[in-house]
């Protein structure tokens, strides 16, 4: 019984853990899909480049989104860009707009 209960668990956090994931890789589609020049990746709402299970952190640029998410209870995220390209999440005197069409992280300085 110990063994099915494990088994059963180990299965359900793979599936949970496994969405998140995919949420993540989601999120940077989307972002690369409205900003081609943006080449978001991990570092764009992220502390840490390549944060590791239970240590992703996000910047300012992280907070800002998630401000700004438009239904908090669905399963794949979206934003709400035009209230967030105005803003200078990192405080470096250029709009996240800016930052992502010129290419460069809207969430470090």
């Amino acid at each position: 019984m110990k063994k099915t209960t494990a088994v059963l668990l180990v299965a359900v956090l793979a599936i949970v853990l496994g969405s998140a994931a995919v949420a993540t890789m989601d999120m940077q589609k989307d972002m690369n899909a409205k900003y081609p020049t943006a080449k978001a990746k991990c570092a764009t709402c992220h502390v840490k480049a390549m944060a590791k299970k239970g240590d992703a952190e996000v910047n300012a640029f992280g907070k800002d989104m998630m401000k700004f998410v438009v239904d908090p209870k669905a399963e794949k995220k979206t934003f709400d860009w035009a209230k967030l390209e105005p803003l200078d999440s990192d405080g470096d005197g250029q709009k996240n707009v800016d930052e992502l069409k010129a290419g460069t992280n809207p969430g470090a300085k």
